[in-house]
């Protein structure tokens, strides 16, 4: 990709955050998940909804964006406080990467009056950034006012948690009123899932319409594994399944998210997700230090866009400037290795094609199931083309 702004890329980012319409009875990699409960109640309470797809995602992440909007769509009050601020939207944006045309602007107007979220100290809000563990539990716990106990850290087998630390008091509050899963372990500083978002917003709205001190519904028979899809895939490998001898692996990384294409010797190249995928800047942040990523996460369906530069100005010496030059000498059958969040994801190529840069067709999820695309601007030292690669996956592999 050349440095220069591509608008292509930018539109290519609208997707991120389509409309949804599917009912939550309908989504077919949800139902057999233990995330199925959550779904269908917050569906039904009209507070949230599927992907045109037809699929809901457990296994995705969301950003800040997008559980803001959650969190305001749970209680009736809040309601009425984003539809006042949609009605009456003030020109000027309260932090300077918001564009007050966009759906989500005014729930961010709504959770600053609410005192739910606040910017950073760039004057920022950065509505694309993954949300953690603990910033999801503080933000569902801010919106009914609660705040739980300050000093010691409440001890769960299913949540992580530490004294004394900004979040303390709302993890002690979420162990207290059961509102963690009872299997599996979240952990401090870990993205987290759509699936485990509203689960705990399930619990949360549900025994607090209850006026109950504590959720005492049942728990799931499922237990939860992280960003593992349950949408059938074109193979006849089985991707869901964990291999043995995972940690050794080749080709595995020790880096959260990572890519690696040993058929054109390109190794442990850091992909990262922009913190804000809505402006050029943002997106070309991450190509910095290795390639950047957009939409679909490995595991969770849908399209997985990694993009990275073919070229770059002489005077940029950065080892990334040219990193994806060679994309186009993989060949049909060759093997993608990702790792992220403690797997290891093998693609294997399926096609090659070059496309006109306004053309972003190739990036809508068609509903076909999974599929990795590396994204660069082409011929090398142009951009009047971009060069897509197309993979499928073929195989999963524990590595914890």
């Amino acid at each position: 990709m050349h440095p220069r702004i591509l608008p292509s890329l930018l539109v290519i980012t609208a997707f991120v955050v389509s409309s949804v319409s599917a009912s939550a009875a309908a989504l077919f990699d949800v139902q057999s998940t233990p995330y199925a409960t959550a779904f269908d109640y917050l569906s039904r309470a009209q507070i949230i909804s599927g992907y045109p797809d037809g699929t809901g995602r457990p296994y995705a992440g969301i950003n800040r964006a997008e559980v803001l909007k959650v969190v305001l769509s749970m209680r009736s009050e809040d309601k009425a406080i984003v539809d006042r601020a949609r009605k009456n939207l003030p020109p000027l944006p309260l932090f300077s990467d918001i564009d007050q045309r966009s759906w989500y602007a005014p729930y961010v107007e709504a959770g600053f009056e609410r005192k739910i979220v606040t910017g950073y100290p760039d004057g920022s809000f950065q509505p694309a950034r993954a949300v953690s563990v603990e910033e999801a539990i503080a933000l569902l716990l801010r919106a009914y006012s609660e705040q739980g106990v300050v000093g010691a850290a409440s001890l769960s087998p299913y949540i992580e948690n530490r004294d004394n630390q900004w979040f303390t008091a709302y993890i002690n509050a979420a162990i207290s009123r059961n509102l963690i899963m009872h299997s599996g372990k979240l952990r401090l500083g870990s993205p987290i899932t759509r699936g485990e978002f509203f689960d705990i917003a399930y619990r949360l709205h549900d025994s607090t319409t209850k006026k109950q001190t504590a959720f005492i519904g049942s728990e799931p028979n499922t237990a939860p594994l992280r960003t593992l899809t349950q949408r059938p895939q074109p193979t006849s490998t089985d991707i869901n399944m964990p291999q043995p001898n995972a940690v050794n692996t080749p080709f595995a990384s020790q880096k959260y998210f990572a890519i690696s294409m040993p058929s054109i010797g390109i190794t442990d190249l850091s992909v990262i997700h922009p913190t804000d995928p809505f402006t050029s800047q943002g997106v070309m942040e991450p190509l910095q230090n290795g390639v950047g990523h957009l939409f679909s996460t490995p595991g969770g369906g849908g399209k997985i866009l990694i993009y990275g530069h073919s070229s770059g100005y002489p005077w940029d010496k950065s080892q990334y400037t040219k990193i994806f030059r060679k994309i186009n000498e993989l060949k049909t059958g060759d093997k993608v290795y990702v790792t992220y969040d403690g797997k290891l994801n093998v693609y294997e190529v399926t096609y090659e094609e070059s496309v006109p840069a306004g053309d972003t067709s190739r990036y809508n999820d068609d509903g076909k199931g999974e599929e990795l695309i590396l994204y660069t601007c082409w011929p090398p030292d142009s951009i009047a083309q971009r060069y897509l690669v197309h993979a499928v996956p073929v195989q999963k592999i524990a590595l914890r």
